[in-house]
């Protein structure tokens, strides 16, 4: 427990790496759409595309962060002492 109240700077930067992460893959989905639009005069469909490719980039992202955070050895079965064969 204690490493995780010493590590709280690390969490906070990371929580806010993916926060923007997710929000720029969006807004770059969505815009990038608009600008289609507009060049080739499609309506709202290439915006609608573009969000939709901008929020599965942007689960791709988490869920690949969430794989790298669950392999991670916790504390807790470091210490343990027991041979886990």
């Amino acid at each position: 427990m204690a490493d995780k109240k010493q590590n709280w700077p690390r969490a906070l930067a990371d929580a806010m790496n993916l926060a923007t992460s997710v929000a720029a893959a969006i807004a770059i989905g969505y815009f990038g759409g608009k600008w289609l639009d507009g060049r080739f005069d499609t309506g709202p469909w290439l915006s609608i595309a573009g969000l939709l490719l901008g929020m599965l980039t942007a689960g791709k992202m988490m869920w690949e962060r969430l794989m790298i955070e669950s392999r991670k050895p916790s504390s807790r079965d470091s210490g343990s002492g027991e041979d886990k064969n």
